[in-house]
């Protein structure tokens, strides 16, 4: 059994965050782990609010899992302050944990921001250089590098500029005009992942799928190539197995997807 440590938000309308990382991991025949990081009020149509769990517990949460059970992967998901950053930057150092996965969660696909602005400096300096891979979309890939980021030609300028901080970089690339291309860059060579765009609006916890499943595909041993493949294909799935919930975009997912891989 691997096992993969989820550090995130809960979603309380189920479709993303911590809900989201527990159904794909299990989908991929892992066992998910959990350290809470926030509290969401949500539905389908936006986020009414976000309760940010006090760090203490949250450093907690994790020493308690990490001193039983090591996991063979982590994916970060929601960071909301500094003092989150700080404390799961120093946490993750703390017990050495590999294979980490850092999904640069700023914004929810309903438009509330989920990062304050003041935390970025230190979410770049003190927490991404501790990650193998980083799984941007475009919105985040332009914040994070200061370029702007809306074709395949700028995503390459923002990949080799995000870079520098350390990581392997999967841009992703689903609002792109056209078809839907991941790109990913290894510090050598781009590798490039696409697919035809699915007509539907019910793309709820796209991000998250992507991220827990490419961390669940490193604790198997996978290089971070084949991984962020097999994450791209993984979700691809999910959005295709995607449903109505709420009047909102409802959710992808990742039920069953892994049988047909």
């Amino acid at each position: 059994m691997k096992y993969v440590l989820t550090i995130a938000g809960s979603d309380s309308c189920g479709g993303a965050g911590v809900q989201a990382d527990i159904r794909t991991i299990t989908a991929l025949g892992a066992h998910a782990l959990t350290a809470i990081t926030a509290v969401t009020a949500q539905n389908s149509m936006g986020i009414s609010g976000v309760h940010e769990v006090p760090v203490e517990f949250i450093a907690m949460q994790i020493d308690a899992v990490v001193e039983d059970i090591l996991p063979d992967s982590i994916k970060i998901g929601m960071l909301s302050s500094a003092r989150v950053i700080e404390t799961v930057a120093e946490t993750i150092s703390k017990h050495r944990l590999k294979n980490i996965v850092v999904d640069p969660v700023m914004k929810a696909s309903t438009g509330r921001v989920l990062m304050d602005a003041s935390a970025l400096a230190l979410f770049k300096v003190a927490l991404l250089p501790l990650a193998d891979v980083i799984t941007p979309n475009l919105h985040e890939a332009e914040i994070l590098s200061g370029l702007k980021v809306r074709n395949p030609v700028e995503m390459e300028q923002a990949a080799e500029e995000l870079k520098k901080l350390g990581p392997d970089i999967v841009i992703k690339g689903g609002h792109l005009e056209g078809g839907c291309v991941d790109l990913m860059y290894d510090g050598k060579n781009f590798h490039r992942f696409q697919g035809k765009r699915i007509d539907t609006i019910h793309i709820h916890g796209t991000g998250c799928v992507f991220s827990s499943s490419l961390a669940c595909f490193l604790a198997k041993g996978g290089s971070i190539i084949d991984a962020a493949r097999l994450a791209h294909e993984f979700t691809r799935r999910a959005i295709e197995n995607s449903y109505p919930c709420g009047r909102g975009a409802g959710p992808v997912s990742p039920l069953g997807v892994n049988d047909h891989l």
